[in-house]
């Protein structure tokens, strides 16, 4: 199984998009449209544009809905996207090299978006997820140090450090 976005989180018409057609149709949207300013017409006929990214299913669900018959912004979604992308190939067997050379991004980014999937070889993954701060359920990623080593250790934040003290 991949990881995709939750229908909520996507920004603007993509959720409903997303909750008519599924997550990967608004995501489709998204990469074919993003950016723009897309009408949505009340009905839609095999060759429309909007039936040949989502599908003509898909595009007369999405043209019934609250949609149909007026123009719409089209978020990019593109953090998204490259996150979807990533994971899958991740999922595929691909290194973090080659998911790096091939959405565009640093080897280090395509090791944080797929933080926690693992390869497809059925092999463990080659990143071990950050350690979670058991007060407030985040990875964080410093540590935190002694100012002093003659001072005691008095840690009255529980560990987090985006807690002040």
């Amino acid at each position: 199984m991949t990881w995709t976005p939750k229908p909520d989180t996507l920004p603007g018409m993509l959720s409903i998009v997303a909750r008519i057609a599924g997550v990967d149709a608004a995501l489709r949207l998204a990469e074919a449209h993003g950016g723009t300013r897309l009408y949505v017409p009340r009905d839609v006929r095999p060759g429309h544009e909007l039936a040949r990214v989502l599908g003509v299913q898909a595009a007369r669900l999405v043209c019934r809905s609250e949609l149909g018959g007026d123009t719409h912004p089209v978020p990019s979604a593109a953090p998204l996207i490259r996150a979807t992308r990533a994971r899958r190939l991740r999922a595929e067997g691909w290194t973090h090299a080659r998911i790096a050379r091939e959405l565009g991004i640093t080897e280090t980014h395509a090791a944080r978006l797929t933080a926690g999937v693992a390869r497809g070889n059925g092999g463990p993954d080659d990143v071990e997820p950050a350690p979670v701060c058991p007060t407030c359920g985040r990875a964080h990623r410093r540590r935190l140090r002694r100012q002093d080593g003659r001072q005691m250790d008095l840690d009255l934040r529980g560990g987090c450090e985006h807690l002040s003290p």
